[in-house]
């Protein structure tokens, strides 16, 4: 007798559906999604190590390109302020020729000063909070003024010959980044950059040469330390001036600025360092010559604006050391403009090379949605053609085989 069984066949062909069923999900996912697997372990293990390697690599490349292209706004901003530092110094070169051919200076030291100011608002310009020529110690501003210039200690006076940065508040650290694995590009400039120290030089000796001032013979350490100043009456162009005993430099300048400015006699004080490190207190009266009664101790004494002849010399000595900054100074730009072209390829390079990681990551981790979708609708002919093959074998019974 033969034996009739249906339960074989419907087994098999639900087991064959379920597959199907499984084929067609996946394949929708995928068309869904865009790619061949939602997690590693279905992705497979050398798909998955190497997505790992390409996701890691794009996350590099971008870094790098993303820190070149910062640094490069940094290098541009610098290029600008140097370039602008050029100018002003090129206004100083006709100030000294046409001061040098005209016996009328009365305007000399407020044009240097306010060619200086400029100077100052450059060197001292920040990019997002940064000071840019400071160094490594880019929270300070890098020029600062306060004890500048630095007197000569043999003379107790200015030297415009002399190389000085003592208006330097930053460090010598020159900034530098990374930007791939064989390349660092260093960009960092600091203020005390010859080509800084004798734009700053320049124009402080047009002001020193413009200006009636007296220095101290009464040094002392530091500007904030007790000194040894007896006290007493300070008269300068028949005004008094009380100074007291024992006062700092830093105090005695203050007061003497604070009863100028009640009297309204146009005296000025600052403190200033010497060569050998002593400070003294240096008072000045714009172009006007002073007249100094010192019973106070400082050792201050009478001084006058210089003759034409003195004038012209030192305006002389001030034209060399400008026409070096302004050359200088060129000098400079050119060299970080150089650097900003480098930080730009080394930007477009990495962008480049992001772009082709990307596309081999697609190639490991995206499916082709159009042969998807074709998948898809296969599957699910195949899937529909399962079911109904199913549903055909629920209806068999023996009556079927009698």
């Amino acid at each position: 007798m033969q034996v009739v069984s249906t339960n074989n066949l419907y087994t098999s062909t639900i087991g064959e559906a379920l597959g199907v069923q499984q084929q067609w999900a996946t394949a929708e996912t995928q068309q869904a999604s865009g790619l061949k697997a939602q997690d590693f372990g279905t992705l497979g293990g050398g798909d998955s190590r190497e997505t790992l390697n390409l996701e890691t690599d794009i996350a590099q490349a971008t870094s790098w390109s993303s820190v070149a292209k910062s640094v490069g706004t940094t290098t541009q901003a610098m290029f600008t302020a140097v370039g602008t530092m050029q100018q002003a110094v090129n206004k100083m070169q006709v100030l000294i020729s046409t001061a040098m051919s005209s016996p009328n200076n009365s305007d000399l030291l407020g044009q240097a000063q306010s060619i200086m100011g400029t100077l100052l608002t450059q060197v001292n310009q920040q990019v997002g909070g940064v000071y840019l020529f400071s160094g490594g110690n880019t929270s300070v501003a890098p020029v600062s003024l306060t004890h500048y210039p630095a007197l000569n200690a043999a003379t107790n006076a200015y030297d415009p010959n002399s190389s000085d940065s003592s208006y330097y508040t930053g460090d010598n650290h020159i900034q530098s980044v990374q930007v791939n694995l064989q390349q660092t590009i260093s960009y960092g400039v600091t203020a005390n950059n010859p080509a800084f120290e004798e734009a700053i030089r320049s124009v402080q000796s047009v002001i020193q040469a413009a200006q009636v001032s007296s220095s101290s013979t009464v040094t002392a350490t530091s500007p904030t330390a007790a000194s040894s100043v007896a006290g007493g009456t300070l008269t300068i162009n028949g005004q008094n001036f009380t100074i007291a005993a024992g006062a700092s430099l830093d105090q005695i300048a203050a007061s003497i600025n604070s009863q100028a400015a009640t009297q309204g006699s146009g005296i000025s004080a600052a403190v200033q360092i010497d060569t050998a490190g002593n400070y003294h207190l240096v008072v000045s009266n714009g172009e006007n010559a002073m007249t100094v009664s010192d019973a106070s101790g400082l050792g201050l004494s009478s001084a006058s604006p210089q003759s034409q002849a003195q004038l012209t010399s030192s305006l002389q000595t001030a034209l060399t050391t400008t026409n070096k900054a302004v050359a200088d100074l060129g000098n400079l730009q050119e060299s970080i403009a150089n650097t900003s072209n480098a930080l730009n390829n080394a930007q477009q390079t990495q962008t480049s090379f992001v772009t082709f990681l990307q596309n081999s990551l697609s190639s490991v981790k995206d499916v082709d949605t159009a042969q998807a979708a074709a998948q898809v609708q296969q599957y699910q002919t195949q899937l529909q053609a399962s079911f109904l093959a199913v549903s055909t074998l629920t209806k068999l019974s023996l009556a079927s085989f009698l």
